[in-house]
């Protein structure tokens, strides 16, 4: 054999043997973090460099027949429905029938006037001030209202911000949104969507939520309730544009590899999406339209994850690296869809590892200490309410923070703290910061109010 082919063929069976045990690691440890969490069901994606190099269902899509997730399984994607939303909008912008800097009155009806400021791109960017349905009552599924019967319940209540002056995350502007595709387009939000995106990529599977319809190879959603798994909570909300949509591992890399082309947003398009709002103050957010925007230890990230009832996901781009990472689940609990992309994400991308990060941050001497305190207590039992302001305080005794507890303190004790970033995320105060034990790392974030109290304590990351 000539000696050139020899190389050659020395290297592919070299680079085989890598990606095979590549996925046998991460297949270990994606399975692990199942067990670990008590996720049922999940589904991976791995685009590098533009090629999909995996794809793959683990566990049940319903404990009840034992069903193993597929390729094909149909899960929610939650708030990663909002990216296709925004798409949606663009495409209008690209038909010359929405402007995004244009108020939302002139698209919507019967507009409170304390509504009169906010334009299309503060709704795509959550700086529109409009509260958050998600915190109300009177916006149930079973409600099944019209565009004038949410405007009509949402109208009482008063911006929590003037738009362009911060970034606090609302589920109504992206249900608002739903109804600007629908008054400009003269179609239903979901044929809309189904006619100018899934169809046209051939996402056959993607589609509406709504369980009044019958949806092959459709997932069940669980929780987990400290011993036991629980069928979702069947009240459901009205997610619409924010994240009413459903679909497939399958068809979430056609709906990528469409972010890599011009077959449905043009290249303007796409750098609207993935371009940071400018705060009124002259700052940017780290919100584009429907996409966060960040950096994760020197890696741009690109991302969403997604949370309903029952169900977890999200899909990250690494820019420079060239990866994106998809994951699915159907379990209810805040962060597996983030926590299994994330795990994948790092076979592919090694200095996105916990072990990277680097340390230091200016801030006042006592609030550390005081953040230090708090983090210490919940592996050992011991937290203080004092660190936190009385509402946060309060949910520290529930059950999900005690169960959260109970499962970081079998890694105790703690080896050492670090702080590492302080950054204003949605509107907050935040100190990001590294808990490291002998066995495992923890990322947590942790707000803080103007008096130094805790507000907001979130594990982000294990590894």
């Amino acid at each position: 054999m000539n000696p050139f082919r020899r190389a050659f063929v020395s290297f592919s069976v070299l680079l085989a043997a890598v990606s095979i045990v590549r996925a046998d690691v991460l297949d270990d440890r994606i399975l692990s973090i199942m067990a670990e969490r008590h996720i049922p069901g999940a589904a991976v994606a791995v685009v590098q460099n533009g090629k999909l190099v995996r794809i793959k269902g683990y566990g049940v899509a319903t404990l009840e027949f034992n069903v193993p997730v597929t390729t094909e399984t149909v899960f929610e994607i939650g708030s990663v429905s909002k990216q296709m939303t925004a798409a949606g909008i663009m495409l209008l912008v690209q038909d010359g029938k929405v402007s995004l800097d244009e108020r939302i009155s002139k698209y919507l009806p019967n507009t409170p006037e304390a509504w009169k400021d906010v334009t299309v791109r503060h709704l795509l960017t959550h700086t529109s001030g409009v509260k958050s349905y998600s915190s109300l009552e009177g916006f149930g599924l079973s409600e099944r209202m019209t565009i004038n019967d949410f405007i009509k319940k949402l109208s009482p209540h008063p911006l929590e911000f003037t738009p362009g002056e911060k970034n606090i995350y609302s589920n109504s502007g992206f249900n608002l949104l739903a109804y600007i595709i629908e008054t400009q387009s003269g179609k239903k939000y979901i044929d809309f969507m189904r006619e100018r995106i899934f169809i046209p990529l051939g996402m056959t599977k993607t589609g509406d939520r709504d369980p009044q319809f019958i949806v092959p190879l459709r997932a069940n959603g669980y929780e987990w309730r400290q011993d036991h798994f629980s069928g979702r909570d069947g009240d459901l909300t009205d997610l619409m544009g924010a994240g009413s949509i459903v679909s497939t591992i399958s068809d979430m890399t056609k709906w990528e590899a469409a972010l890599r082309s011009d077959k449905i947003l043009n290249a303007q398009s796409k750098k609207e999406i993935w371009t940071q709002f400018i705060f009124n103050n002259g700052k940017p957010s780290p919100y584009g339209l429907g996409w966060r925007i960040s950096d994760v230890r020197g890696n741009k990230l690109i991302g969403h994850t997604g949370q309903t009832a029952g169900f977890g996901a999200a899909i990250f781009r690494y820019v420079e690296s060239d990866v994106t990472v998809i994951a699915l689940t159907n379990l209810g609990e805040v962060g597996m869809g983030s926590i299994i992309a994330t795990t994948a994400a790092k076979q592919y991308v090694p200095k996105l590892s916990l072990k990277a990060v680097n340390t230091g941050i200016s801030a006042d001497p006592q609030l550390l200490a005081n953040v230090e305190n708090a983090l210490r207590g919940r592996y050992n039992g011991s937290v203080d309410a004092n660190l936190f302001t009385a509402s946060t305080a309060q949910t520290m005794t529930s059950t999900r923070s005690k169960n959260l507890n109970e499962r970081v303190a079998r890694f105790a004790p703690v080896v050492r703290v670090k702080f590492f970033k302080r950054e204003t995320i949605d509107g907050r105060d935040t100190i990001s910061v590294l808990v490291e034990t002998a066995r495992r790392f923890f990322l947590w974030r942790v707000s803080v109010d103007a008096n130094g109290k805790i507000t907001e304590m979130n594990l982000d990351e294990e590894e």
